[in-house]
Parts: structure tokens; sequence; C-alpha cells
């Protein structure tokens, strides 16, 4: 997985830290956002509310974070800039683990969303995100969930401490992995999201990137 860090001063790779409004002060419990990059070739800025957040994100990026609790406008923009390409209104509750992705649909034309990941029990939760058709996901010729579209997703139970073996992902009905994950161990109270994004160019199959969240987890942002 290749992933942004956001400490401050990791030039290029930066999330800011947005300041709190009066009100949003009062909510120490917050939202976890996980946000993806699935649009090959285009390098861009991330805006919360109109201000950059994330810098320099480019395809197979992926930033974990909190923000408080509260309505959010996320937006993609060319990099250096604040003109959006693409935006969408989230309402975010506190607790709440959600995916924001930029993805292309079957088309290939990009799309920007916000799913709710749904870390109630432990698991894998892939996200179909490519400009791919229906796919299976795979525990060797066995289909653990299927067909998966463009923009869909679903968790797959797995009892904490299990390894699945064999995971992969193939089209939809044909019993054969495309993409191979290897083995899969969840851990205890853990939920593994594995987002299929891309392709590149042409034939090109999906890039999968991953990214975990705590089984009821609760973010809290500090006072």
């Amino acid at each position: 997985m290749r992933s942004k860090k956001f400490a401050t001063g990791v030039a290029a790779a930066t999330l800011a830290f947005l300041p709190l409004t009066a009100a949003a002060a009062d909510q120490h419990v917050g939202a976890q956002i996980i946000v993806v990059h699935g649009v090959p070739g285009l390098e861009v800025d991330v805006l919360v509310d109109g201000a950059a957040a994330i810098t320099g994100f480019t395809f197979g990026d992926v930033v974990t974070t909190t923000l408080p609790a509260g309505d959010y406008t996320f937006a993609v923009a060319a990099t250096g800039t604040t003109t959006p390409i693409l935006s969408l209104e989230a309402s975010l509750g506190a607790g709440l683990s959600a995916t924001i992705a930029a993805f292309l649909d079957t088309s290939g034309t990009p799309q920007l969303r916000a799913f709710v990941n749904e870390n109630s029990a432990s698991g894998i939760q892939p996200f179909h995100l490519a400009n791919f058709g229906a796919v299976d996901i795979l525990s060797g010729t066995t289909t653990l969930l299927g067909p998966v579209t463009n923009g869909q997703t679903a968790r797959i139970d797995v009892p904490g401490g299990t390894t699945v073996s064999a995971v992969g992902i193939g089209a939809a009905g044909s019993g054969t992995a495309a993409i191979s994950l290897g083995d899969i161990t969840v851990a205890r109270n853990q939920l593994i999201l594995a987002y299929a994004i891309g392709p590149n160019t042409g034939e090109t199959l999906p890039t999968v990137v991953t990214a975990t969240t705590n089984v009821g987890g609760v973010q809290v942002i500090p006072s």
C-alpha cells in the first residue's frame, strides 16, 4: 500500500489540521476518514470546506485521519489550485468510520463518493472502485462475495484472529483469480479495507490498496 503521511512538516504529503469552529470544538468525539486516490494520471489536492487538506495526492495514495463530527464539503482540485474538479457534501457522525474515494466508473469518468466502513464486526470489506466489470472476491475457487459491481462495497465477516487463504479477485462467475492477494489474516477487532482502483491504462488490471479500521473504534479529537 502506498500511503501519504499526515504529520505536519512532511512536504508534498501533509494533512493540515483544520481550525475548529466554536461549535465543533465542543465535539471531542470525531469521525475517522480514509481518503483514497483511485484516478490514474492525476495529481490533486484534497480540499475540506475549500481549504487544502492533503497536497500532492497521487494515484494509489491513502490517508487516514480524523475530523470533528459535523457537515463538510470535500473536493479535489489540481495541485496548487482551489477550483474543484469533483466535490461532495458529507455529514460525519461521532464515531463514524468512512471512506472518501476518487475513482473511475465503468465509463472511465472520475467520481468522488463517500462510503461507510462497516466496522461493527471484524472482517474484510472490499471496495470495487475500478474501471472494470463485475468481480467476485474469492478464497481459492470459493466465492466469498459477488458479483460486485463498480461503486459497490460490502463486508465479508471473518472472526478476528482468522486467516483467509488464497484471497483473490476474479471476473464474476469465473471462479479464477485474476488478482491474487495471498493469505489475509484478520486481527482481532479489525476490519481490513481493500480498494480495487484503476486500471492505469488499456487492459491493465486494477491496483489494490488497503487500510484498516478498528471494530467499534471511536476516534477522539484531543481537546
